[in-house]
């Protein structure tokens, strides 16, 4: 039952059927497998057989930030705020928490891993179409942009897309650039099968997506492989030419990246009322979606959109949903002694790569509560805890008892650290 309920709600959640498909159009299909999925989780928490739904480290993050994402509208008595907001979370918890609860083997992480490539090559697949035909499936064409070129002359863009909540090219290319490390990882095990089948219409659909977020993601994806792969100015030099090869035959917009362009004083604005916003509500925040209520322009980061819409509060669970897995990597992988055993130590690279390279995206765009960020954690999560039980038989435990502790003493560290750095950003830039 358990399979059928996540493998069926990651379907659903990439596939969109009810916004293309004939018969289906605007049947509440995500609504009705998130709720079905949380009942399912539910009665698994009261029978024990998920322990890690109240007991887990970025379990009780999540949930803490879901908490928050309903006081940030409780503190403003808008009640309708809160279970729109509900709605809006309910995909990327209920997705969370299915994947983090069904992966507990090798073999399933395994599955779940190759599910996801497929179900990515899908959405870029469309992409191709979209670029080469001119629509994708249900007849979704491209957005077309024009922009001033160097000369002062119209350049017309065209950037693929995907339906609901990819149907920002950024989002489609996040999406699209998530699973590179672990193909990449696969190629060099000589396991050729799944990535020659499904990199090419990767690649080439990222770049259609003319995405500078995704191409920077996908950068610092498979740089950070290497890093954490080897460990050693070897990685690091090996993850910098990559780097270089992949900004030299990146979409046309990267060549527009500049310090000084007009969408980027744009941003520094955006972060500056942020801070206003922040500063007038500090400990909840002025509501979960609410940002463009006060500012005609989204955030362009995640964290400072979580800061501004829920306060001190909910940047706390936000950093701590992504802090325990690299409190792990940093114990067990990220030392002359890993604990890791080198057939396990790609894999784990590849893993922390994906989730690197989206936050390191994340930092530029604002992308705070949709799922595939979180689809990222939850793999590593469970990978962790695969590990762990190897290692240590069933009763394996990836974080020991006084981490969680001192984990909450670092992400407050950090949350402030977070909040000062924003406020000296826009003091120096503005």
């Amino acid at each position: 039952m358990l399979a059928f309920l996540v493998y069926g709600y990651l379907l659903i959640y990439y596939l969109r059927p009810a916004e293309w498909v004939p018969g289906l159009l605007g049947a509440p299909l995500q609504l009705a497998a998130g709720i079905l999925a949380l009942g399912y989780l539910g009665l698994g928490a009261c029978t024990g057989r998920f322990p890690h739904l109240k007991g887990g480290e970025s379990e009780k993050m999540m949930w803490g930030l879901l908490l928050a994402i309903w006081m940030s509208h409780l503190s403003h008595f808008y009640f309708g705020g809160m279970l729109n907001s509900f709605s809006t979370f309910l995909p990327t918890i209920t997705g969370f928490l299915l994947i983090v609860c069904y992966t507990d083997s090798r073999t399933r992480f395994n599955r779940m891993m190759t599910f996801l490539v497929l179900l990515t090559a899908f959405l870029a697949y469309q992409g191709w179409l979209q670029e080469t035909t001119g629509v994708a499936a249900g007849g979704l064409g491209p957005i077309v942009e024009r922009h001033a070129g160097p000369d002062g002359e119209p350049v017309v863009v065209s950037r693929v897309r995907w339906y609901g909540v990819f149907n920002d090219p950024n989002d489609l290319g996040l999406s699209l650039v998530a699973v590179l490390p672990y193909l990449f990882d696969l190629l060099l095990k000589r396991r050729f099968l799944l990535p020659l089948l499904t990199l090419p219409v990767i690649c080439a659909s990222i770049y259609f997506t003319n995405s500078r977020g995704t191409v920077l993601a996908g950068i610092v994806g498979l740089g950070s492989y290497f890093i954490f792969r080897y460990r050693s100015l070897k990685g690091a030099a090996i993850g910098a030419g990559l780097a270089v090869a992949i900004f030299l035959v990146g979409p046309s917009r990267m060549g527009s990246i500049s310090a000084s362009e007009e969408s980027a004083y744009g941003r520094i604005d955006a972060w500056y009322q942020a801070y206003l916003m922040f500063m007038s509500n500090p400990v909840f925040g002025v509501g979960q979606g609410m940002f463009t209520d006060y500012h005609p322009l989204t955030a362009h980061n995640s964290f400072v959109l979580v800061m501004a819409e829920l306060g001190f509060f909910g940047l706390f669970f936000f950093i701590g949903v992504f802090y325990f897995p690299y409190a792990w990597l940093l114990a067990n992988v990220m030392r002359r002694d890993t604990a890791v055993a080198d057939s396990d130590l790609g894999q784990v690279s590849a893993v922390f790569a994906c989730l690197t390279g989206m936050l390191v995206a994340m930092f530029f765009i604002s992308r705070s509560y949709v799922l595939v960020p979180y689809v990222l954690v939850a793999l590593n999560i469970a990978l962790i805890r695969i590990l762990a039980r190897e290692r240590e038989g069933e009763g394996g435990r990836a974080f020991p008892p006084e981490a969680y502790r001192h984990g909450l003493a670092s992400i407050f560290k950090i949350t402030v650290g977070h909040i000062v750095l924003i406020y000296l950003v826009v003091k120096v830039l503005l």
